[in-house]
């Protein structure tokens, strides 16, 4: 299971970032998912500025793994492709935001 969630990048220079933000995803939906799911909780946090949390960052090496096994392209290639792809899209929700 994954939650998103965007941060202004001021915010998440602050001791309160996204460590804190991980930390309060992580306990509130992390006990219900383990317990009531059966599965495994990551909370995905990014700041507007394009930076990634730790635990974010963990689920992108492990996708990247997987998708350059099965489709044999090189990890580089798929992990660029992917951040790439996660930028646009945090680019157009920013956009949306502003734009209503």
């Amino acid at each position: 299971w994954y939650q998103r969630r965007v941060r202004e990048a001021v915010v998440s220079t602050q001791s309160t970032g996204s460590s804190g933000i991980n930390a309060e995803y992580g306990e509130s939906y992390g006990k219900r998912v383990r317990e009531v799911e059966g599965g495994a909780f990551s909370p995905l946090v990014m700041n507007t500025g394009g930076g990634i949390a730790n635990e974010f960052q963990k689920v992108l090496r492990t996708l990247s793994t997987r998708i350059s096994k099965r489709t044999e392209e090189p990890y580089s290639e798929v992990m660029a492709h992917l951040r790439t792809r996660l930028r646009f899209c945090l680019l157009r929700s920013c956009l949306i935001a502003l734009r209503g």
